[in-house]
């Protein structure tokens, strides 16, 4: 598909409504959802895309990158010409999801947010590996690289919201294990307290499996986001 004459690739299987669009965590494409797509196609229609400038998609300018992806989320919803979207997002892309359920919570049927990242997650680590982190970023420059304070501004924006989710299916799966044990348990509970402030949200922990249950745990995310889209369509 074309975004204002910027390529973005597309992969979809299957029919079916609500459709469900999957968002991929940070630097990582379509492929990421290899393992979770063939499980859903028999029952729902279902697409993942790649981000601006990753696999297939051409990279692109203009916009702050936070704010051109979530645009670009959104157009990728219009594409679908489906209605209100199924949006599971891992990582990276469980925030993407959420900013825009809270711009556009028209687009939105129900979220499932895998192991989702949060602004908050580094003061779970000790403070010599929040530098060390730092340091990492800068070597190894990732999407949001040289666009910081915009993502920060963004992120600020969704905690600060009265109602950052809309009154939908919203399930959030942690990693049951990976990365020391006291930044994961800071993680696992910020994302407790992300799924308490949804209107009809549910925490599930995924024991044995780190941070990319998806592809360790495809069965699981899965099972989930057909369970959210049946009981949006038993909603709408």
């Amino acid at each position: 598909m074309d975004l204002e004459r910027r390529v973005v690739r597309r992969l979809e299987a299957g029919t079916g409504e609500p459709a469900v669009l999957l968002e991929a965590g940070m630097n990582c494409g379509a492929a990421s959802w290899e393992r979770v797509m063939p499980l859903l196609a028999p029952h729902v229609r279902v697409a993942a895309y790649d981000r601006a400038g990753i696999g297939g998609s051409a990279p692109a300018t203009g916009l702050p990158v936070i704010d051109r992806q979530i645009d670009d989320l959104a157009s990728v919803i219009a594409g679908l010409a489906a209605g209100p979207c199924v949006l599971a997002g891992h990582s990276w892309g469980g925030m993407l999801v959420q900013l825009l359920a809270f711009r556009r919570p028209d687009l939105v049927a129900g979220l499932v947010l895998v192991d989702p990242g949060d602004e908050a997650m580094e003061s779970g680590l000790p403070l010599a590996l929040q530098w060390g982190w730092r340091v990492v970023r800068a070597v190894r420059p990732d999407e949001l690289h040289g666009d910081v304070p915009a993502s920060d501004a963004a992120l600020r924006e969704l905690r600060a919201a009265a109602a950052p989710f809309p009154d939908v299916p919203v399930v959030v799966l942690s990693a049951g294990r990976g990365f020391p044990r006291r930044f994961r348990a800071c993680w696992t509970r910020l994302q407790a307290e992300l799924a308490a402030a949804a209107p009809q949200g549910r925490h599930v922990i995924v024991d044995g499996t780190g941070h990319n249950i998806p592809r360790n745990r495809p069965d699981v995310v899965a099972d989930t986001i057909l369970a959210v889209a049946a009981q949006a369509r038993i909603s709408s």
